[in-house]
């Protein structure tokens, strides 16, 4: 009895030594986000564009991306979040394959963000072909 019981004592012993020095591997809480991306509604052939949210930590980058066919508008990505609501929009003006600058924002874990993609002829067109998701950041 008093081996069995030893053993118990030397194995509960070394486990809070190993916890206690962190040897244990544990799950860790932190995780990267993964990017929140929408398309315009036209398909690549057509002349489509995205926006993205990179959500990777502080000062995660915002853009909006004109690509496929060249189709004469640009791509416009619109960026926003709980409570606050208020939108930062974005122009990819320069022609298709190309980028806006990116806009950095930064966003705490837990936050509901929201990202949308849509295409306009000229600055001052009216917005045409527009998707919305969103998503948690992580």
């Amino acid at each position: 009895m008093i081996r069995k019981s030893s053993r118990w004592f030397g194995a509960t012993l070394m486990a809070l030594v190993l916890t206690a020095t962190g040897l244990v591997a544990t799950t860790s809480t932190a995780s990267a986000g993964y990017p929140i991306l929408v398309y315009s509604a036209d398909p690549y052939s057509a002349g489509n564009g995205f926006a993205i949210y990179t959500n990777s930590g502080i000062d995660a980058a915002f853009r909006a991306c004109d690509e496929g066919a060249a189709d004469g508008r640009r791509t416009i990505g619109r960026i926003w979040w709980e409570p606050v609501y208020a939108k930062v929009t974005l122009h990819a003006a320069n022609g298709s394959g190309t980028c806006s600058e990116p806009y950095y924002v930064r966003l705490l874990a837990g936050t509901r963000v929201y990202v949308e993609a849509c295409e306009r002829k000229g600055a001052n067109g009216a917005d045409e072909k527009c998707r919305t998701t969103w998503d948690i950041v992580a």
